[in-house]
């Protein structure tokens, strides 16, 4: 079963607009301490599930202003990731339940924690596991972009804004940053590091941004040692299909919990998509869908918020597609389950039955 289908022609996704740019702005980034020589950077390629990590990308390291779009020819095409075969699946690096707290390596800067300890374990000839693990934590939280120039003189401007971007011959990839220190090692030893500044977008606005920008992929924090990794385009545009556009309910699981995080968990499921662990019985194990037993007996259906989710647990089960309705339907029928376990892999969420309201009266309109 492949974990991305092939993407559908589709027309191009406009850029964010200014104003629903996150807020968090920095105008100016840290002093560099002294100048370095122009190096070369190197890469790993995510290449799927079950693939090889892949040759490193070694583009030069020339950061420039991104010009309009429209203005450059699409990347060229990449293979199309799939699961390996029943029995070949690996387990990816998991999470702690609890999202972690948030930290600022640069003041004003809030660091997507997530994905930055996801990319501390990628060192040079990193698994494809590990690649894929990152891949997995990327899909919530912010990404921040390296602007030249003011980024908020561009945004009140009503200005494109000019991003950084890596170039090798006719490949182009747009540069992102996990956290402030990430940002800083990428503006370290420039000749005037004040002329850049950061703009913090949703990583789903980001990867958006790159499909429809016809650039080659994105590289994440070039600048950090082996600490780094590219995608590709064609992948980012895979997982967006599979996943929400806005990745609601992942942004939610993975997030410092609060009153009502449990509420706006189960408002977004009764909006929003997500996949089921689906085991066919061949080895051996009921058929079905995956539940999880609390010590007390209680029973939780697993949902996750995207196929990625799934294969994380590196069991044999399929990810398949779940609409509202039809979770609200299993949930109606099945009194004696408690509720729903979110993301498993971690950070995860229980979320009770009667919590699930705005679900649960879906099966109300069915019926009706």
């Amino acid at each position: 079963m492949a974990l991305f289908s092939r993407r559908k022609k589709s027309e191009p996704v406009e850029p964010a607009a200014p104003e629903a740019v996150a807020e968090e702005v920095v105008a100016e980034t840290a002093e560099a301490t002294e100048a370095v020589p122009e190096v070369s950077i190197s890469v790993q390629a995510y290449r799927g599930v079950g693939a090889e990590a892949g040759p490193s990308v070694a583009p030069p390291l020339e950061v420039e202003d991104e010009p309009d779009a429209a203005e450059r020819a699409p990347g060229p095409s990449v293979p199309t990731p799939e699961l390996p075969a029943e029995g070949e699946r690996p387990r990816l690096p998991l999470a702690p339940a609890m999202p972690p707290e948030q930290t600022h390596t640069i003041e004003g800067l809030i660091d997507n924690v997530l994905l930055r300890e996801a990319l501390t374990e990628i060192e040079e000839g990193a698994s494809n596991e590990q690649l894929l693990g990152v891949m997995r934590q990327s899909l919530q939280g912010h990404l921040y972009l390296r602007v030249h120039g003011d980024a908020r003189q561009q945004l009140s401007d009503g200005q494109q804004l000019s991003v950084g971007v890596i170039r090798d011959g006719d490949k182009s990839f747009m540069l992102a940053f996990s956290s402030g220190e990430a940002l800083r090692a990428s503006v370290d030893g420039e000749e005037d590091p004040t002329a850049t500044s950061a703009v913090a977008q949703p990583v789903g606005s980001i990867y958006q941004q790159v499909v429809a920008g016809g650039f080659t992929g994105i590289i994440i924090d070039n600048a950090s040692g082996p600490h780094r990794v590219v995608f590709p385009t064609e992948l980012l545009a895979q997982a967006l299909e599979q996943g929400d556009a806005e990745m609601t309910l992942k942004g939610i699981v993975s997030s410092p919990r609060e009153a009502d995080s449990a509420h706006r968990a189960a408002e977004a499921l009764a909006k929003t998509k997500v996949w089921v662990a689906v085991n066919d019985g061949v080895d051996g194990q009921p058929v079905g869908i995956a539940e999880a037993h609390a010590a007390d007996g209680s029973r939780f259906l697993q949902v996750f918020s995207h196929p990625l989710e799934v294969v994380a647990l590196g069991r044999n089960d399929r990810p398949m597609p779940f609409e509202p309705e039809q979770l609200a339907k299993v949930l109606s029928t099945h009194p004696e389950v408690s509720g729903v376990l979110i993301d498993a892999a971690g950070p995860s969420m229980v979320v009770e039955r009667d919590a699930l309201g705005p679900v649960l009266v879906l099966a109300v309109d069915i019926d009706d």
